[in-house]
């Protein structure tokens, strides 16, 4: 599953929408309203990824993994311990992390890099993904807010969104939040972790001021979703809330 191509989804519509004004039931359209209901989980578990697992780890470690809907791949001794420190920074899954190397690999031409800009380059993969959803549900809320979207458009993505409200889309969001602000590796990083990644245009950055704006992001959409959506909708507060 790739938030990049969804985010190329919402925004193709967003753009053809504003563009044309109220626009006939299209394509577009279509492919709109099935990759919401593919991703719907994805929304409602927001940003939540598999964590380690041992025999997932081992398998890594004897440098043969079998990816998901691909053939057996072969790690190089480098390759896999690029893998698992990428596992160790982020508390990610060895074998997800596997295939986050093995897209840093199609992605970008790594021959002659090291195995340092190596590791920064999957781990800034893992964030441009992550940036990819956060902006597609901003999208989705300004949507169900805009007047500029066809209004029919506007009410689906209104009850799309109600839908994951409901679903506990709110308290995952502050939940996340939270995590994000604590040291350690399902946050800001902390003791041992690289503390730089590469960003999609190639440039160095730190992992904390990525997070940062996450974290303002994160933020924004909570206050999107209490200007757009009854309170009725946004309470009641949960316990991890207080």
């Amino acid at each position: 599953m790739s938030y990049r191509r969804l985010l190329a989804v919402v925004e193709a519509e967003q753009l053809g929408t504003k563009k044309t004004g109220a626009a006939p039931f299209n394509h577009k359209r279509t492919e709109l309203f099935n990759a919401l209901e593919v991703y719907f989980p994805h929304f409602q578990s927001f940003l939540t990824f598999p964590g380690p697992q041992p025999e997932d780890r081992a398998q890594v470690s004897a440098e043969d993994v079998r990816l998901p809907n691909s053939l057996s791949t072969a790690l190089s001794t480098q390759d896999s311990q690029i893998v698992l420190k990428l596992s160790d920074d982020f508390n990610l899954n060895e074998l997800y992390c596997a295939s986050l190397f093995d897209s840093a690999r199609q992605e970008w031409n790594l021959q002659g890099r090291g195995p340092l800009e190596i590791l920064r380059l999957s781990a800034g993969l893992w964030f441009t993904e992550r940036r990819a959803l956060i902006s597609s549900l901003v999208l989705l809320i300004q949507a169900a807010m805009d007047d500029e979207w066809d209004p029919d458009l506007a009410v689906e993505i209104h009850l799309y969104i109600e839908r994951l409200l409901n679903a506990g889309l709110r308290t995952r969001l502050i939940t996340l939040i939270k995590e994000l602000n604590e040291e350690g590796p399902s946050g800001l990083g902390g003791h041992g972790v690289e503390p730089y990644v590469v960003d999609s245009s190639g440039a160095i950055v730190l992992r904390r001021n990525v997070v940062h704006k996450e974290r303002l992001s994160l933020s924004h959409c909570l206050l999107l979703m209490c200007s757009a959506f009854r309170i009725s909708l946004l309470l009641p507060f949960s316990s991890v809330e207080r």
